[in-house]
């Protein structure tokens, strides 16, 4: 009686795994569908092709060919070039003639105040930071050093700022026991007082800065690289399947690119870039360095949160629309695998510059406070 009454349990959990099993199955077929449709925010990835594939090439001539059009939408300042030749590529190729060519110039014109809008919030923030945030942090920081070097040394003299300094051969170690609890922590938080973690902390910074730096660049070199034709703003495009490629664009054209997006993008990073280094350079707190660093990278992906946020869905379908050919080939040469690494070196030497050189918080900065503050700084670090 058991073994009859559980055929048809038996009956049912496999008529049900069945219906499970063809449910993911067509669930796994039109996720495979769906895969194949670009989506509007992912870049068109690049079709590398390598000749060892064809047994023609020999090791001479072995190298990577970039075989589509390269077409990248990463920010605000990328869907306003994208979106303006997209216009100006349908506006040549007919496509978009009477009443849609003042709807496609009001489009431009809107993404061009988002792009001045982004651009001015950032000028307006890093204004109120120098002002508000980093002139205080570094009259704090002047003050500190300023009273410790009095104190620790037999004999100062006043650098440029008014600030005390010690004399060589002046300098009284002994005397760090008398400072108070607070001032041995004010002074010995000073992040110049621990070189290597705050060349890190820069070099961090700086690496975020100059990503943007190659952005710009690359951006910029996207559109003047193209062949010079026509009048204007105005760019010779052809359809393809997956939109619209530019062959070659006005000299109006680049001059837009290179005078309204690339100068005042690269000025802009270049200003934060000096202003991050400073106020990190100011911060009396090790904990308040990490923070101060997490808050100055918003001030550089403002333009990728707009881009996430404000800009419509059709712009950025446009802009992922527009492509240029590369017609470009990379050897596998020491340079093709490594020349992204210049980024790096140049971050590397940058914060060490500044550091040593460039720096003007604490001029005529001792070097000084390391040699008495590591001890207690133990201490304080110490599990109690």
């Amino acid at each position: 009686d058991l073994r009859m009454q559980a055929i048809p349990r038996l009956k049912g959990l496999c008529s049900l795994f069945k219906s499970v099993a063809a449910f993911a199955m067509q669930g796994m077929q039109q996720g495979v569908r769906m895969q194949a449709i670009p989506m509007y925010s992912q870049p068109v990835q690049q079709n590398l092709r390598s000749v060892d594939d064809d047994d023609s090439g020999s090791d001479d001539d072995h190298h990577v060919e970039e075989t589509e059009q390269l077409c990248e939408n990463e920010d605000i300042y990328d869907v306003f070039i994208g979106c303006l030749l997209y216009d100006l590529a349908r506006y040549g190729l007919n496509k978009s003639r009477g009443r849609g060519t003042c709807k496609r110039f009001f489009r431009s014109a809107a993404v061009f105040l988002v792009m001045l809008l982004n651009m001015a919030v950032q000028v307006y923030i890093i204004f109120n930071v120098q002002r508000f945030v980093s002139s205080w942090a570094v009259g704090e920081a002047r003050s500190a050093y300023s009273d410790y070097e009095e104190h620790m040394y037999s004999s100062t003299y006043l650098n440029k700022n008014g600030m005390h300094r010690g004399n060589a051969g002046a300098f009284l170690p002994e005397r760090f026991e008398s400072l108070s609890d607070d001032e041995k922590k004010i002074v010995c938080q000073t992040p110049l007082s621990q070189p290597a973690f705050l060349m890190v902390m820069l070099g961090v910074w700086t690496l975020n800065n100059f990503g943007e730096l190659k952005l710009s660049f690359l951006q910029g070199y996207r559109v003047l690289r193209l062949p010079t034709a026509g009048k204007g703003l105005s760019a010779t495009a052809e359809e393809t399947e997956e939109g619209v490629k530019i062959n070659s664009v006005s000299m109006g054209m680049k001059a837009v690119t290179v005078v309204l997006v690339t100068i005042p993008r690269v000025l802009v990073t270049v200003i934060l870039l000096w202003l991050g280094c400073r106020w990190l350079t100011a911060t009396q707190s090790f904990a308040d360095v990490i923070l101060n660093a997490l808050a100055l990278g918003f001030l550089v992906d403002l333009n990728s949160l707009l881009y996430r946020t404000v800009m419509p869905r059709r712009d950025l379908v446009d802009a992922q629309k527009t492509c240029v050919a590369k017609n470009e080939k990379l050897e596998p040469s020491i340079w093709a695998y490594s020349a992204d690494l210049v980024w790096f070196l140049l971050a590397v030497f940058w914060v060490w510059l500044y550091v040593f050189h460039l720096q003007m918080v604490l001029n005529e900065y001792k070097y000084d406070v390391a040699a008495v503050c590591n001890p207690f700084l133990d201490v304080m670090a110490a599990p109690r």
